[in-house]
């Protein structure tokens, strides 16, 4: 469990993370991560379009892909410092972790001069300065925000530090990670464990899979496909296809894949009129890549939202599909339009009545946040937050 009574002792370690404390000895699966090594897992950049099948082998990008560590969630004001009532208890119903947009979030709906409903991501709560800075408490949550998306999030099992350049901590009981500004870090749980330098050497450790790399791009690699050892000169040696072997040698070549950034967190937003609920439902949840296929692990989520709308009455709700801007926009609009109504497909299946569900697409049109950083880099955890179903209800329909 993590204590509040931390915090102080966190926020000087985090400041050694924001300047150079970082140490120079190997680590091998199975050691303990050193504590003066930092890093954090990101989610995926990967397109919404998938590469083409190069085979039966695993290609070179889904070996780094396997090495990389899970996505660290984006986050999101706690569901109790929802302004609305209803919204908090909708919440609580669909067992929304407070503070993070893990699989679902429930948010505030804001209605604009048009009418339309639009969802509020800090959940409509007051800012404590006209800018959308400064500290939010609400039980025993405090979130405290300022101006360049900087913070700290604090609750009884949770504690979340974004510092400048991309740096931060994340710990929960289950998981502890954090991330340096150079894409170093380190991540920890019961069943994974990876870290990376700066210069690409590190470690990683699943049920499955446990690798090294070396600096100067040797290391070994033991996994289902069977062992393989590489030499700095990219030779290998071990019992797996040379076909595979060949792809682990380019990945150990080109090193360990850094971390990105970790996720900001977005000031708090202007109080405006709430008419309604959005109810946010990770694509990458619910979806394959590149995939309009409700995937069977997804099932459970969407019972849990089928319960709601019952006991709600079946209210009228529009089923909205939202893509990141990567690939074509035509695209884009077409699969975010598949994937709403397999959602409402998906629903209706357990039991809310198919003509109370309105699905429609808006392709990239309406990012939570913009897809790419100030300075033209492509933001990882904002493409992960675009892509995604939200199911909006109306006050009073």
């Amino acid at each position: 469990m993590v204590s509040r009574g931390r915090s102080l002792a966190t926020l000087l370690a985090l400041a050694c993370l924001a300047t150079a404390c970082t140490g120079s000895e190997q680590v091998r699966p199975g050691s303990a991560a050193p504590t003066d090594a930092t890093g954090a897992a990101q989610p995926s950049t990967a397109p919404e379009q998938a590469p083409e099948e190069t085979g039966t082998s695993l290609t070179a990008e889904e070996l780094r892909a396997r090495l990389t560590p899970p996505a660290l969630p984006s986050f999101a004001v706690p569901t109790d410092v929802l302004r609305d009532a209803e919204n908090q208890r909708i919440g609580e119903q669909l067992q929304v972790l407070p503070g993070l947009y893990r699989d679902i979030a429930v948010l505030d709906a804001h209605c604009g001069p048009s009418g339309e409903a639009v969802a509020a991501d800090a959940g409509g709560a007051s800012p404590v300065r006209p800018d959308g800075t400064g500290t939010l408490r609400s039980g025993d949550v405090q979130v405290t925000v300022a101006g360049d998306g900087t913070g700290v999030y604090d609750a009884p099992d949770l504690h979340i530090a974004v510092l400048p350049g991309g740096a931060g901590v994340y710990e929960d009981v289950d998981v502890r990670l954090s991330v340096h500004p150079d894409g170093a870090g380190t991540y920890e749980s019961e069943d994974l464990r990876a870290f990376v330098r700066a210069d690409g050497s590190g470690s990683f450790e699943d049920d499955t899979v446990r690798a090294w790399i070396d600096v100067d791009g040797s290391g070994s690699y033991r996994g289902p496909e069977g062992r393989v050892k590489v030499a700095a000169d990219g030779s290998t040696k071990g019992d797996a296809d040379p076909a595979f072997a060949a792809v682990v040698a380019e990945v150990f070549q080109e090193g360990m894949p850094p971390f990105p950034p970790v996720p900001r967190i977005d000031r708090f937003e202007p109080v405006g009129e709430v008419c309604g609920t959005v109810v946010r439902l990770d694509a990458g949840v619910l979806f394959d890549l590149d995939s309009a296929g409700v995937r069977p692990e997804a099932e459970a989520l969407l019972q849990r939202v089928a319960g709601l709308l019952g006991e709600l009455g079946t209210p009228s709700v529009d089923v909205v599909g939202h893509t990141d801007s990567t690939g074509d926009e035509g695209y884009n609009q077409s699969l975010s339009e598949r994937r709403a109504t397999a959602v409402a497909e998906r629903l209706s299946a357990q039991g809310v009545p198919r003509d109370s569900l309105r699905p429609s697409g808006r392709g990239e049109r309406e990012p939570v946040r913009p897809d790419t950083t100030a300075a033209g880099e492509l933001d990882a955890a904002a493409q992960q937050l675009n892509r995604r179903v939200e199911l909006v209800l109306r006050h009073g329909r």
